[in-house]
This record gives structure tokens, C-alpha cells and sequence, in this order.
């Protein structure tokens, strides 16, 4: 019964809504609800959402339009560009190139521009519970005279990591949609320096688990619209090698590029052999689930898994969604904002 109404719930998520274009990396299929758009603007998204270089034949137009999910790339493709021909074919220097012609492959020698897609937010006189909803999210690198906390643009490339992000959170018909990333300075210089120190190998990991988060809020700036927008921080990486963690009272997502295993043990390396591991879809959209207000469980394979409790290999918690979680992430969604404990509860 309960599988019946996930799957009445799911199937719910197919009906009408606001145009968009998402990407899902890991399967490589598209969902699309796009209609009567330029072909240069469709490309531009393409390229946006999957970081594909694409090309395109000089002087062709025409409109786009379709309705679909989880569609293999090349069938999406075929599907919205009708009788126009294209190559999608993998790069010798690595990626994917997607190329748009009327007449040979050759003709395409123009480099497609980027575009954003238009964030359609929840919409108030919105009669379908079950639309997809895109919850813009504000990205900041956050700025440090110390070298373990300054953030790296470089570090981390946020579009396949927000991708895969989305492609988790699909089964809620939830996506996060990141805007132009800025840069957060600290908000204590006192607060900065001491959590540096926790980096020194003689501050007992006992210390450091009672007090970082006390550090942390006194270092983090209080943002102004605190429960009214999601936020992720990006630090470059977190002693003891902490993974990322949302920060309740302030609203936000602080995430490291990179955790690093000699944080823990000076021999010691992640389950993959590395001595290094970067951000990570899986436990972002974990972290992104504390902030749509649920809980940890101890259900193995589920996405709010207690880190405590995982069994098995891999990193991370797993992917899955109880009809129960849906509902409640959901409805946390649609007040447009994370869950702050008396500013949006």
C-alpha cells in the first residue's frame, strides 16, 4: 500500500508546470517541459545544465518544444530538434560535444553561448501539489587569511555536483537551481583564528567535536535572509576531516571542497585509497535534506541515513526516499525557504 501511494505520488509529478530543462549525469537522461523555444536559447541551456560544448550551424532557427523524463540524452535530443540533424559524440580531450546542422557536421562552426534557465519558484496560486519545484540556492566561497579555510574557486566544479545533487532529489520532484556564486567574509576574526588552531595535530579530536560548532556560528556571518533562501558555503576543508553539515541557526549548508584523510590519521586514506575526497553529490543533497527539515533515520540506503549507522562500502549515505520524507521536504519547499527554528520552522 505504501509503494502504491509513492507511486501514485511520483506519477503526480508528470503533470503541467512552469518550462524546464533538468540534466541527470549519472543516468545520462533529460527531463524536459519546454515550449516553442529559440533553438539558440535551447542550446544555451543545454550547454548551461550539462557543461557540453555545443555547436551549432550559423543562420539556423527554428522553435523547440517537448515533454518528457528520464529520456537518453541522444533520444531527447532527437526528439526536441524534430527533422534537424546533430552529432553528440564524446570529446578526444574529454566531455561530450553536441553539434547542430542542416547539412554536414562540418557546417557547424559556431560555439553556442551558455544560457541560464529562468528560475520559475513555487508558484502561490499553484493548484498541483505535486509540480516540480525549483528552489533557488545562493552559493558563497568563503574567504579566509588562513590557508585550510579559504575557499578555492577551483576546487570544486559545482555543476555536476548541484546535477547530482538534483538527480537524488528527482524523486520528490524538488531541484536546486544555484545562482553566480559570491564570496562570504567571515564574521569574527577572533572566531577565524581559533578554529585554525583546530587544525594543530596536538588539539584532541574530543575538542574539536565539542567545539566547532560553537566556532562556527561565532564565525559565519548571520545572512539577512536567513529562512527565506537556501545557502550553501563552500570551505576549503574542516578539521578532523569533517564532511559537510547543515548549520541550523544559520541557515545554511557548509560544505568543504575537500577532506583529507591525514586529518584523522597521518597514514590514513578514504575507502578508495585516497588520501584526499572531494565534495560529493550524495552527501550534499543528505546535507540539503537536514535543511528541507528531515531528520536522521537509522533505515539503511536511505538518503538521511545516520552517517553513525551506514553499513556497507561507499562514501556517503544512500539515495532512497520514504513517502513520509517526500511530503514532509515537500512541504518545507513550498514556504520558499530552509527550515530555521523560529524564523521558518
Amino acid at each position: 500500500m505504501h509503494l502504491i501511494a509513492l507511486l501514485v505520488l511520483f506519477i503526480g509529478f508528470c503533470t503541467e508546470g512552469a518550462d524546464y530543462l533538468i540534466w541527470h549525469p549519472k543516468a545520462r537522461t533529460f527531463d524536459f517541459r519546454v515550449r516553442d523555444l529559440p533553438l539558440e536559447k535551447f542550446l544555451g541551456i543545454v550547454k548551461a545544465e550539462t557543461g557540453w560544448e555545443v555547436k551549432v550551424e550559423p543562420g539556423l532557427t527554428q522553435l523547440v518544444g517537448g515533454k518528457f523524463r528520464d529520456k537518453p540524452a541522444a533520444d531527447a535530443i532527437r526528439l526536441m530538434l524534430g527533422r534537424t540533424r546533430f552529432a553528440l559524440l564524446p570529446r578526444v580531450e574529454g566531455g561530450t560535444r553536441l553539434t547542430v546542422y542542416s547539412g554536414s557536421v562540418g557546417d557547424a562552426t559556431e560555439d553556442v553561448k551558455a544560457v541560464a534557465q529562468k528560475i520559475d519558484v513555487v508558484d502561490d496560486t499553484a493548484t498541483n501539489e505535486n509540480a516540480l519545484i525549483t528552489l533557488p540556492v545562493k552559493i558563497h566561497y568563503l574567504k579566509s587569511r588562513y590557508v585550510a579555510i579559504n575557499a578555492d574557486p577551483k576546487a570544486t566544479n559545482l555543476r555536476p555536483l548541484l546535477a547530482g545533487t538534483n538527480e537524488i532529489w528527482q524523486t520528490a520532484n524538488l531541484r536546486f537551481a544555484a545562482g553566480r556564486p559570491e564570496i562570504m567574509q567571515v564574521a569574527d576574526m577572533a572566531a577565524e583564528g581559533e578554529f585554525a588552531n583546530l587544525f594543530k595535530p596536538d588539539v584532541p579530536k574530543a575538542y574539536v567535536r565539542q567545539n566547532q560548532s560553537r566556532i562556527l556560528h561565532k564565525m559565519l556571518p548571520d545572512l539577512p535572509n536567513r529562512g527565506k533562501a537556501f545557502h550553501i558555503v563552500l570551505i576549503y576543508t574542516m578539521p578532523d576531516a569533517f564532511g559537510a553539515v547543515y548549520l541550523p541557526a544559520k541557515g545554511l549548508v557548509l560544505m568543504p571542497q575537500i577532506k583529507f584523510a591525514g586529518l584523522i590519521d597521518p597514514k590514513g586514506v578514504w575507502k578508495d585509497g585516497s588520501p584526499v575526497f572531494f565534495a560529493q553529490s550524495n552527501i550534499l543533497a543528505h546535507e540539503m535534506g537536514h535543511s528541507l527539515s528531515l531528520p536522521h533515520v537509522a533505515t539503511q540506503g536511505n538518503l538521511m541515513i545516520d552517517g553513525r549507522l551506514r553499513e556497507g562500502a561507499g562514501v556517503g549515505p544512500g539515495v532512497g526516499l520514504d513517502l513520509d520524507q517526500i511530503k514532509a521536504a515537500r512541504q518545507q519547499a513550498l514556504t520558499k525557504g530552509p527550515h530555521v527554528p523560529g524564523v521558518n520552522p
